[in-house]
């Protein structure tokens, strides 16, 4: 078998993750990579050899996920762009799972046009649990990596799921442009094409991402700004209690009928931000997300307002593609023109 070189990239997370002398978990990411190989050198998959995959590890960050920021993207960018990709066959980036899906929309645009696969890989629970999932998901991303899993961002995550009342585990490819967050009281992560794989011997064909990326090569990407504000909506929103200054642009998101709150109380309604939005000097320009059509009236309301839909794309990857598109410095048409612009598999249907 000839020899696979990976890439392993670590910034922490409960993956990386170890018990303090006060009983807290905190990243380690030196002794995360020791542990994590060893684990995989001594488990059962059919490429565990030294003969078969030699890893490089490499310590971008040192941070559980929560605690993730643009301005720690900014240094995921700067390290990502150092790394020679040509030299290996594929890449494996430790990440926790709290902010996992932001991270792998991000990648996915940062990365779109890279020659090797590059796959997401966390964990449920520290690798030195017997119950983690860690370790398992590690050992199908070195998988799929070694049987030729087409180049783009992906994310392996196995689930525990219930069937027929018996608890399962099943183990699912994502690409990274689709993932979104894992809920809360659960462990489980879904995509809207999330493939099932084998947890004997991982195996996915997947789609080659983009081609010539122009946002890796471009400088201005080293400058992500916090800039763009992202609202979730629920009952007795008081938009007159946001600060607009300094905002870029706004990400709404919507209730699961693609709607939002038009017809109450004026400080409640989503017209009243967007009055708002339109009198501030220079304009704000006010997306809604998810959106699928605009079925019920006060949506439509939104829509007559000027309120810009964003399609056919998950609410995280709005996000984080309004951020980059504001971070290159695009306005008014151009960054709505740059939203419906398709960089790499972001959009849910073809």
């Amino acid at each position: 078998m000839k020899l696979k070189n990976i890439l392993l990239v670590l910034t922490g997370g409960t993956i990386c993750s170890f018990a303090t002398q006060k009983g807290e978990r905190d990243t380690d990411t030196a002794k995360a990579q020791t542990l994590i190989v060893e684990n995989f050198r001594n488990g059962s998959s059919d490429y565990k050899s030294e003969e078969a995959v030699e890893f490089t590890p490499v310590f971008a960050l040192n941070v559980l996920s929560e605690n993730m920021s643009v301005e720690y993207w900014n240094v995921l960018v700067e390290k990502m762009k150092s790394y020679d990709f040509e030299r290996y066959d594929g890449v494996i980036i430790l990440h926790g799972t709290d902010t996992l899906a932001y991270t792998a929309s991000f990648l996915s645009l940062i990365l779109s046009g890279i020659s090797v696969p590059v796959i997401m890989v966390s964990s449920q629970l520290p690798l030195y649990e017997s119950e983690a999932n860690g370790n398992a998901n590690f050992k199908a991303a070195v998988e799929l990596i070694v049987n030729g899993i087409k180049p783009n961002v992906y994310a392996v995550y196995r689930n525990e799921e219930t069937v027929n009342g018996e608890k399962t585990k099943a183990m699912y490819l994502h690409y990274g442009a689709h993932l979104i967050q894992c809920a809360n009281h659960s462990n489980n992560f879904y995509s809207f094409d999330m493939a099932p794989i084998s947890m004997k011997n991982a195996v996915f064909e997947g789609t080659c991402s983009k081609g010539d990326n122009p946002i890796f090569k471009n400088e201005k990407i080293d400058l992500l700004s916090t800039k763009v504000l992202k609202i979730q909506p629920y009952v007795g929103l008081d938009y007159s209690l946001l600060s607009l200054e300094g905002v870029d642009a706004i990400v709404h998101g919507t209730y699961h009928s693609s709607t939002v709150a038009t017809e109450t109380t004026k400080n409640n309604s989503i017209l009243y931000l967007n009055e708002r939005c339109k009198n501030n000097v220079p304009p704000i320009p006010l997306f809604i997300e998810p959106f699928e059509k605009a079925v019920y009236k006060t949506t439509g309301d939104a829509l007559r307002d000027g309120i810009l839909p964003i399609v056919n794309m998950t609410g995280e990857m709005a996000y984080v593609k309004t951020l980059v598109g504001c971070s290159l410095g695009l306005k008014g048409e151009e960054l709505y023109g740059f939203l419906g612009k398709e960089i790499n598999n972001e959009f849910l249907v073809p």
